[in-house]
């Protein structure tokens, strides 16, 4: 374990520099539509709201870090999930209401159209990821830090990543990705866990969004698309991936085949990735191509609408 240089005195704060170590290891074809009254009675059977909002949770916290129990709360849920996702059972109801919105993609029916998700695709979402996640690992994060907390950790194929929200009386899945990259991150940490909140969600997220971005294999590529997407901002989604007409009647307000030649010129043929804090919710990211090519970029990162989110406003070299 080789620890980075802090670019920053904090002697004041007594606080040492943690460094993790992450190594690695269908839409289902839609039916014809046979009348939106159907379509709501599957929405009450699969126990989805059909009318999301951003944050459900009337007075969400978020506080200093602590190290959650994965047998007990919010840890056994993520541990629930995850086995749930490997199992290929995973449902669209465990979905936070702003991320179904994102991997909830395409639309097809109108019902669908009106509320910005299809439980189908989600769920067809959740399925094709879970194809390959099999022989998960003790975590080696998991975090929480009022009504967010985000884990990580290995399986056969590489590093997953995963956030929760608390969304009225219960937790709910706010970011899932995996990335089969060797990948390298840092923080500020008191005692193993982050100082600050922010501290640990922007590490969690600049690392889950690069390690998305130059992922060879654990994730299938069209739901590797949806999750950087999710990961970005909606601005920087149409930056780089302008939608078609064809796009926008799907639902989605990006290109999903121009994102994916974006993503590429970042990642193809990544061996491994460090992300290191840099600045005010900055990071220096290195990527290391096969044959020992390094490239060096800057990502920035801003709040997002739902709690602890932190999205990626740009990535620069």
């Amino acid at each position: 374990m080789t620890t980075p240089k802090m670019c920053r005195s904090i002697a004041a704060l007594s606080l040492t520099f943690g460094l993790f170590f992450a190594l690695p290891g269908c839409a289902p074809k839609p039916a014809a539509n046979k009348g939106d009254k159907k379509d709501k009675d599957k929405d009450k059977k699969d126990g989805t709201n059909p009318n999301p909002i951003a944050n459900p949770n009337p007075t969400p916290e978020i506080k200093t870090p602590e190290k959650i129990d994965t047998k007990a709360g919010v840890g056994k849920d993520a541990v629930d999930f995850l086995s749930a996702v490997g199992a290929q059972a995973a449902k669209a109801s465990q979905l936070s209401s702003g991320f179904v919105k994102l991997i909830g993609l395409p639309v097809v029916f109108d019902s669908d159209k009106a509320k910005g998700y299809s439980s189908d695709s989600a769920e067809a979402w959740l399925r094709a990821v879970g194809a390959k996640f099999s022989g998960m690992g003790p975590m080696a994060e998991s975090s929480q830090a009022g009504d967010v907390a985000v884990f990580r950790g290995n399986f056969t194929g590489g590093t997953y990543f995963l956030r929760m929200v608390r969304e009225g009386d219960g937790w709910k899945v706010d970011w899932l990705s995996l990335s089969s990259v060797a990948s390298t991150s840092g923080t500020v940490t008191v005692g193993g866990v982050a100082a600050t909140a922010d501290a640990m969600l922007q590490v969690f997220a600049a690392s889950a969004i690069v390690g998305a971005i130059c992922d060879k294999d654990a994730m299938p590529h069209d739901q590797r698309i949806a999750a950087v997407a999710a990961g970005l901002t909606p601005a920087l989604r149409k930056s780089w991936a302008t939608p078609f007409d064809g796009d926008k009647a799907k639902g989605y307000d990006y290109s999903p085949g121009q994102l994916g030649l974006k993503m590429g010129e970042i990642g193809t043929g990544a061996e491994s990735v460090s992300v290191l804090p840099a600045g005010d919710s900055t990071f220096k990211v290195e990527v290391t191509k096969s044959g020992g090519a390094k490239a060096t970029y800057t990502l920035k990162l801003v709040k997002g609408a739902s709690l602890g989110q932190w999205l990626v406003e740009s990535i620069s070299p």
